[in-house]
C-alpha cells in the first residue's frame, strides 16, 4: 500500500473534525435494516401475554398474524401503538389495529441478514464451552467482547455480567439454539442500537431483575422474568412473547451509522429530528359514515436535512405526497414543510396513527428517526374529538465524552377546534415537568384550557452520561375523548478522548434564534465529515 506524504485538503478537513467522528475502524459485523419493524419494541406471532405485564414499553407493540391476540396489556403501559387482532384483543382498552403487512417480511429479512448479510457470514469468534449438559453452549458471563460476529452451536447462557467493549461498531450474536439469562445478570457497554441477538429457537428466558442490551430476533418465543430492563427490542418471528411485572423495554438508545465501503462505521453525527402533525377533515360525522380527508404536515425541527422520508397511516392505506420540497432535492430541509394527504370512508368512530420517518442525509437506516401523531374521528355522535401537538427539541445535539447538561424545550399547541382540559406534559427520562398544567402564561384567557391558537412552552433540564433517546408526551381531554402526542429526541454522547467542535444550538427560545447560518454550519459540518471519511477510505485502498 502506497500512501502519499502530501497532506490533502480532505485530510486537513478530517483532522479538523476528528473529534467528531473518532478513528475509522471497520468491524466485521453489520447491522440490518428493520424497515417497518424499526418502531416496534415487541412483536409476536401468536400471543403477547402476561399476568401483570411490563410496566413500561417505549415503542410499538404488535402481532404478525391476524388470528393472534394480546392480553392484559393496556395503552397506559405502552408509549407507542398497540397493534392486535380486533376479535382476539382483551387488553383493557388497547387499540384493535392490525399490523402493517410489511412488518413481518422486514423482520424475516433482518433475521436472515444477521446470519449471512453484510459481514455477518464469517464469525469473529466461535463461542463454545460448558453449559450444563449442553457441551456446545456458551456462558457469556464474565466475558469482555469487542464488536464482531459471535457464533454458538448451542445455547447462550448469561450469568454475571457480559461487557461489550467500545462504544462504536456492531455486535452480532448468533445461535442455532436458545438464550437464557440468570437472575440479576447484565449486559453493559456497547452501542445498544448495534447489538443484535439472532436466536435460532427460543429466547427462553430473561431472568428476574436482569438487565439486557440489544435487539433480540427469535425464531420462536421470548419470555420475560419480573423486573427485567431491556434497552432494545423483543421481536419473535414465531410463538409468543410473555411479559411480566415491573420491567421496562426502552430504546434502543444509540448513535446513527455511516455506510462506508467494506463495512459500517458508527459515528456520533448531528442527530436528525422530524415532526408530524395530523388533522382529519371533518373531525366528526354526526349523521353517520362518510368521507374523511387526513392532512399530514411533516417538518424538520433538527439541524440537518432529512432524507428518505416515509409517511404511513395505520388505518388509511394510500398516503400521497402533495407538496413542500421547494428546491426539488428530495431532502426535507430546515425551512420546508412537506404536506401529505389520505382519503377514506370512516364507518365508525376510530383513532388512527400516522408515522413519519427519515434519516440524516448520507446516514444509514440504523440512524432512522420517526415521529407519530394520532387523531380520532367520531361517527354517529355530535361530539367533536380534540387534537394536540407536541414539539420537543434539545438545546444541544452532541455532548463531549462524559456527557453534560441538556435542556429540552417543549411546545404544546392545539391544532383542533375544541379547547383541551387537564393538559399534561411528561418525559420518560427527564423529571421536573409540571404534569398537569395549571395557570400557564400561554393560557391567554386564563380559563385553564389549551384553546386553539394558544401555545404552552415548557423546559426540562437533565444530565446525560450516554447517548440517550427520550420521549416527551402531551395529553389533553375534551368531549369525553383523550388525545396524546409524543415527540422523541436523541442527544449523542461521544466516546472518551474525543473532542467535539461546538455546534449551533437548536434555536428555540429561550436558547437562541435559528438563522440560515446556523443551519448551514450544522449541515456543513456533517457533510465535511462524511466527505472526509469517504476520501480517507478510498486512499486506504490505494
Amino acid at each position: 500500500m502506497k500512501i502519499s506524504n502530501k497532506v490533502s485538503i480532505a485530510v486537513v478537513s478530517a483532522s479538523l473534525f476528528l473529534g467528531l467522528v473518532g478513528p475509522i475502524v471497520a468491524h466485521a459485523a453489520t447491522s440490518p435494516s428493520l424497515g417497518d419493524a424499526a418502531t416496534f419494541s415487541v412483536i409476536a406471532q401468536t400471543l403477547i401475554t402476561g399476568t401483570t405485564p411490563s410496566s413500561g414499553i417505549s415503542g410499538d407493540v404488535g402481532m404478525n398474524e391476524s388470528a393472534a391476540s394480546i392480553t392484559a396489556l393496556t395503552t397506559a403501559m405502552v408509549s407507542g401503538t398497540i397493534y392486535s387482532n380486533p376479535t382476539g384483543n382483551t387488553g383493557g382498552g388497547a387499540p384493535t389495529t392490525l399490523l402493517d403487512a410489511d412488518v413481518q417480511p422486514n423482520l424475516s429479512t433482518a433475521y436472515d441478514f444477521l446470519d449471512t448479510g453484510g459481514d455477518n457470514a464469517t464469525c469473529t469468534k466461535a463461542l463454545t464451552g460448558a453449559l450444563g449438559s449442553d457441551t456446545d453452549g456458551q456462558d457469556l458471563g464474565g466475558l469482555s467482547l469487542p464488536p464482531g460476529v459471535y457464533c454458538s452451536a448451542g445455547s447462550y447462557n448469561l450469568t454475571g455480567n457480559l461487557t461489550l467493549t467500545g462504544t462504536t461498531g456492531t455486535w452480532v450474536f448468533k445461535t442455532v439454539s436458545g438464550l437464557t439469562t440468570a437472575v440479576g445478570s447484565s449486559v453493559t457497554g456497547g452501542d445498544p442500537c448495534n447489538v443484535w441477538w439472532r436466536i435460532g429457537s427460543a429466547a427462553a428466558g430473561l431472568g428476574n431483575s436482569s438487565t439486557f442490551v440489544g435487539t433480540i430476533i427469535s425464531l420462536t418465543g421470548i419470555t420475560f422474568g419480573t423486573s427485567v430492563t431491556l434497552n432494545g427490542r423483543a421481536l419473535a418471528l414465531g410463538a409468543a412473547v410473555t411479559l411480566n411485572s415491573g420491567g421496562t423495554i426502552s430504546g434502543p438508545t444509540c448513535a446513527a451509522a455511516v455506510a462506508l465501503s467494506g463495512g459500517v462505521q458508527s459515528i456520533p453525527p448531528v442527530y436528525p429530528l422530524i415532526n408530524v402533525t395530523k388533522i382529519p377533515s371533518p373531525l366528526n360525522l354526526p349523521a353517520g359514515p362518510g368521507p374523511v380527508t387526513y392532512t399530514y404536515k411533516v417538518t424538520n425541527i433538527g439541524a440537518v436535512a432529512v432524507s428518505n422520508i416515509e409517511v404511513k397511516d395505520n388505518k388509511c392505506s394510500t398516503v400521497q405526497f402533495v407538496s413542500g420540497d421547494t428546491n426539488k432535492d428530495g431532502l426535507l430541509g430546515l425551512t420546508e414543510t412537506w404536506t401529505y394527504n389520505c382519503f377514506k370512508t370512516v364507518s365508525e368512530t376510530e383513532t388512527n396513527t400516522v408515522t413519519a420517518c427519515g434519516s440524516a442525509a448520507n446516514v444509514s437506516s440504523s440512524g432512522r428517526i420517526c415521529d407519530t401523531a394520532q387523531a380520532t374521528v367520531a361517527v354517529g355522535v355530535p361530539l367533536t374529538p380534540p387534537l394536540i401537538h407536541l414539539v420537543k427539541v434539545p438545546s444541544v445535539f452532541i455532548l463531549p465524552a462524559g456527557g453534560g447538561a441538556v435542556t429540552y424545550s417543549y411546545t404544546v399547541t392545539n391544532p383542533g377546534t375544541v379547547p383541551l382540559s387537564d393538559v399534561s406534559i411528561t418525559d420518560d427520562k427527564c423529571t421536573g415537568l409540571p404534569g398537569r398544567v395549571v395557570g400557564h402564561p400561554g393560557d391567554i384567557n386564563k380559563n385553564n384550557l389549551l384553546d386553539p391558537g394558544e401555545t404552552f412552552h415548557f423546559t426540562c433540564q437533565t444530565n446525560l452520561i450516554q447517548t440517550t433517546t427520550n420521549i416527551g408526551t402531551a395529553t389533553g381531554h375534551a368531549n369525553g375523548f383523550t388525545i396524546t402526542d409524543t415527540s422523541p429526541a436523541t442527544v449523542v454522547v461521544v466516546p472518551p478522548g474525543v473532542v467535539v467542535p461546538k455546534l449551533p444550538n437548536a434555536g428555540l427560545p429561550p436558547y437562541g434564534t435559528s438563522t440560515p447560518l446556523d443551519a448551514a454550519l450544522a449541515g456543513g459540518i456533517l457533510m465535511m465529515v462524511l466527505t472526509s471519511l469517504a476520501v480517507i477510505q478510498k486512499k486506504r485502498k490505494i
